[in-house]
């Protein structure tokens, strides 16, 4: 039995060219070659701005940086294959990658497809772990503008991702699902994660099906993975979640050269890749793992949103390696808790919080913001962010968020 699809996707007149790109993609051509054949293929006086996204992004493998789609690259071969001027060709590169084509892992529920994501990055609404409870693919893609969180800690959690086919114009059929854990806190390094195998413990890595059970997605399809993961936390059950979609034409690899630009720049960046940081607190009291992998020393500031939190209880942060001790009485219904500590280079440590236990109604949510100050060898790029909206601004200092973790008091 076939189910309607829960969205429709409008295709464009140029599906056509789209068709006609992937004819040369799945021929192997080089990106070179099928450039130069499409744009022949293209009507007069041809369109720059769709050749640079049906190329730059059917040969997305080619064109990612290690962080994200590589306009200069992109402009540069445009340049070389087509002999158009260099100025063109960036301003039509740009426009291949100012949103994701492919499969869209959302950060958060705002989560347009725009690039770079705007909004928090670690509170993916595709990333489910739902305890003892089996979910199909059918049943997950229902639910989709709903969050699925249920950690059962010390037993093993039926673990699932969603992800949307998203700008592309022809069938992905390759859709699959990588995912990974680790310690709660910011901007854990990849050698920190750890690959999940489905329940079964036979794979690494799980098909995405449609509504219909299908591998092959049709523009527009939602998905959900057809073999859940297993996973099992220990202790409190807190950890951040990951997960990575994969097509035929991303191979969407974990980062391997790490720094707080290099991790901020990925987590914008990837389309492909949602995180998941949201706990049902029982304690009030949590080890937040931190890291600064740079070889120099960072400024870090650290921002706990409080939300509902009873008046008169007392929220503290504490790391005494880097002398970090900060708290503050609540006062009213949303108040901000603030600290800020210079982090030495190579630094893996831990920042113990406390807060009351929570009301149902209430939460806690834990920012590092990684402040860049006028010199600083990433301001203007950081400043750029900043007018594009993936950043923020302090005092003349660039505030880039390297993740966030949230507590409450219930899901219901």
């Amino acid at each position: 039995m076939n189910y309607e699809t829960t969205i429709t996707a409008e295709l464009s007149p140029n599906q056509r060219y789209w068709e006609q790109g992937l004819k040369y993609f799945e021929k192997q051509e080089t990106p070179q070659v099928a450039m130069q054949n499409l744009w022949d293929d293209l009507p007069p006086p041809g369109n720059l701005d769709l050749l640079a996204t049906i190329i730059g992004n059917l040969y997305a493998d080619y064109f990612w940086s290690g962080l994200q789609l590589d306009v200069e690259k992109l402009a540069v071969m445009m340049n070389a294959s087509l002999g158009i001027n260099i100025s063109d060709c960036r301003k039509s590169a740009g426009v291949a990658y100012r949103n994701w084509y492919g499969l869209l892992v959302r950060a958060n529920f705002g989560n347009d497809g725009s690039i770079p994501k705007n909004g928090s990055t670690t509170e993916s609404p595709d990333v489910i772990v739902n305890g003892l409870s089996q979910l199909t693919p059918r049943r997950l893609i229902e639910l989709w503008n709903q969050t699925q969180w249920g950690p059962e800690p010390g037993l093993k959690n039926y673990t699932y991702a969603r992800a949307q086919s998203k700008g592309i114009e022809v069938p992905i059929k390759k859709p699959q699902i990588r995912m990974f854990y680790t310690d709660n806190g910011f901007n854990p390094p990849p050698s920190s994660w750890i690959k999940m195998y489905t329940y079964d413990d036979k794979a690494q890595i799980s098909d995405l099906v449609n509504i219909n059970g299908d591998t092959k997605l049709g523009p527009g399809d939602r998905s959900a993975n057809n073999d859940p993961f297993g996973f099992t936390p220990q202790g409190a059950g807190h950890f951040c979640v990951i997960a990575c979609a994969v097509t035929e034409f991303f191979s969407n690899n974990p980062p391997t050269n790490v720094s707080n630009w290099n991790s901020a720049t990925w987590l914008r960046y990837n389309g492909a890749a949602g995180w998941h940081n949201l706990n049902v607190s029982e304690t009030g009291e949590e080890l937040l793992k931190f890291y600064n992998p740079d070889d120099t020393p960072q400024r870090f500031r650290f921002v706990a949103h409080c939300r509902k939190l009873p008046v008169g209880s007392e929220v503290t942060m504490e790391a005494s390696d880097v002398s970090l001790s900060s708290g503050a009485t609540i006062e009213g219904a949303y108040q901000e808790v603030v600290a800020e500590v210079e982090v030495p280079a190579h630094y893996e440590g831990a920042m113990k919080v406390t807060f009351p236990k929570l009301p149902d109604d209430a939460s806690i949510d834990w920012q590092l913001h990684w402040r860049l100050p006028p010199g600083h060898e990433n301001h203007l790029q950081a400043m750029a962010w900043a007018a594009d909206g993936a950043a923020g601004v302090l005092d003349g200092d660039a505030l880039i968020n390297l993740g966030s973790t949230a507590f409450v008091g219930s899901m219901d």
